[in-house]
């Protein structure tokens, strides 16, 4: 388990966060969970080799086929963890896995 803690990806960004949680749900990345700091949401992926190789394809449009539904939902997903940290329900510090 270290290894894999050492080879963990945090992204908060709101258009990659999605994209990777999109490629979870077909397998390519691992989602590990999200947390919060000073209002802040992150969320982890592993391992951080793939979710770097995925992110450059995602930003030179050549990203994998990741179907539309699958990104919707994960859109929808992150959108919904940031409205939980804007009202309070998820705290500094705090973690949450989907």
């Amino acid at each position: 388990m270290d290894k894999e803690f050492k080879n963990v990806h945090i992204e908060n960004d709101k258009f990659s966060a999605p994209f990777l949680l999109a490629a979870s749900f077909r397998g390519l990345v691992k989602f590990l969970g999200s947390n919060t700091d000073k209002g802040v949401l992150y969320w982890h992926f592993f391992p951080e080799d793939k979710v770097k190789f995925l992110l450059e394809q995602f930003r030179s449009k050549i990203e994998p086929a990741i179907p539309a539904k699958d990104l919707f939902e994960a859109i929808e997903t992150f959108w919904k963890q940031v409205n939980e940290v804007r009202d309070g329900g998820i705290r500094h510090g705090s973690s949450k896995k989907y």
